[in-house]
């Protein structure tokens, strides 16, 4: 049964007569009968008598009379526990981010989160998968590349370049490539098939010989580790020179991937202040390591 058609019922009873109801609706005493004609034939049943001094209601109004006031304060508790609820600084928030970002930058900056909120408990769910916030897989994400979805609430936090790496140990063993031509005498680490890849990046590792990529990974942290221990050259940003300082970034003024980093939610941040908290957090932090970043690179 139409919820809103017993509120029309409910403002009836209580108001006395339709254009009183009408008016404490808002809508047009037309609308108001044509919705208790509704509402009247869908029971088979008349709900009011019209007298001179009004409407009444009849036996079978008084009947449901009750049972649709208990609805309504039930109606009321629902709503008033979930307002309450959104209002208060407490509660879980599903975040979804990049490994990198996730592993290091977002770990870090939590415990000062927890001492500014206490209440609100985050949970992470690090994935290079896009994950669906339109169906409530995630409360906020962190997205590399601009979102395309339009009922989506988005903000541009930065950006990003990634080069060829490797270590210093490495490169000391085996030479340090000069030109995409030198790469084909190199091992590469890797990315497993199942991991989402650009064009760029394909291309990028075509340069070496197929039997010179020794290693591959479905975790971008495995890689930049392998990277790091000598294993050979691989892509590997530059917010993570920080992490990483043995690498030695390759042929820079050859290659380079720029990527945007951008904080996404969806609407009902605009509702509930323990989304809008960790949102706001994660816009101050992680823009700031960004430009940073930034000022390093010399952007």
């Amino acid at each position: 049964m139409d919820w809103n058609a017993l509120k029309v019922f409910l403002a009836i009873t209580e108001s006395g007569s339709l254009t009183a109801a009408a008016r404490k609706l808002k809508i047009s005493q037309p609308t108001l009968s044509r919705k208790l004609g509704n509402l009247e034939q869908s029971l088979d049943s008349q709900l009011f008598q019209r007298l001179p001094r009004g409407l009444v209601l009849t036996e079978a109004g008084e009947s449901i009379m009750q049972t649709v006031q208990q609805m309504e304060n039930q109606a009321l508790n629902v709503e008033k526990n979930l307002t309450g609820q959104n209002l208060r600084l407490e509660g879980n928030v599903r975040l979804t981010t990049t490994e990198f970002i996730g592993n290091f930058w977002v770990t870090e900056d939590l415990l000062s989160f927890r001492e500014h909120y206490p209440g609100i408990s985050v949970n992470l769910q690090v994935d290079m998968q896009v994950i669906n916030l339109v169906r409530r897989e995630a409360d906020i994400a962190v997205r590399l590349g601009r979102p395309d979805q339009p009922d989506l609430i988005a903000k541009k936090l930065g950006t990003f370049v990634s080069y060829l790496g490797a270590s210093k140990s490495y490169l000391k063993e085996n030479g340090t490539p000069r030109v995409f031509e030198d790469l084909k005498d190199h091992y590469a680490i890797g990315y497993s098939p199942d991991m989402p890849q650009n064009i760029y990046t394909q291309k990028l590792y075509s340069h070496f010989h197929r039997e010179n990529i020794l290693f591959t990974s479905n975790s971008l942290n495995t890689t930049y580790e392998a990277i790091n221990n000598g294993m050979g050259i691989g892509i590997i940003p530059d917010i993570a020179a920080t992490k990483y300082p043995d690498i030695q970034y390759l042929l820079r003024d050859k290659h380079h991937l720029e990527l945007e980093v951008w904080l996404v939610t969806h609407a009902e941040i605009q509702h509930s202040a323990r989304i809008r908290a960790l949102y706001d957090f994660l816009t101050e932090n992680l823009s700031r390591r960004l430009k940073n970043i930034d000022s390093v690179r010399g952007t």
